[in-house]
């Protein structure tokens, strides 16, 4: 008997096995990039409304101030304006935001003159 040119059916299963392993992985990897894209994006609108909040409090009169906000995509801000010796504002604004099932945040901090 002649052989056969042709793959044997143990070579085919593992073929196939390590084209799934591939395919796994890549689905995997594609859903670490979507939830690091999302934690990225939610961390830059914590900084867009904790920037805002800074020049807002840097425009205002020249006394201490303290307040807190919630944003609808569920954003919370915590703010503290302390006037300091010689007439100098310190402004803090604290963003908390949840990315998944992690809470993180982000806190500016700046100094302004009155």
């Amino acid at each position: 008997m002649r052989a056969r040119a042709g793959f044997t059916l143990v070579e085919v299963l593992l073929a196939v096995v390590l084209i799934d392993v591939g395919l796994l992985a890549l689905v995997a990897s594609s859903a670490v990039l979507v939830r690091e894209t999302n934690a990225l994006r939610l961390r830059n609108a914590a900084l867009r409304v904790a920037t805002n909040r800074l020049q807002q409090l840097g425009a205002a009169a020249c006394q201490p101030v303290s307040g807190s906000a919630t944003t609808a995509n569920g954003i919370r801000e915590d703010w503290t304006v302390t006037v300091i010796a010689s007439q100098i504002l310190d402004i803090r604004d604290s963003v908390s935001f949840a990315a998944g099932t992690v809470a993180r945040s982000v806190v500016l901090r700046t100094r302004l003159p009155c």
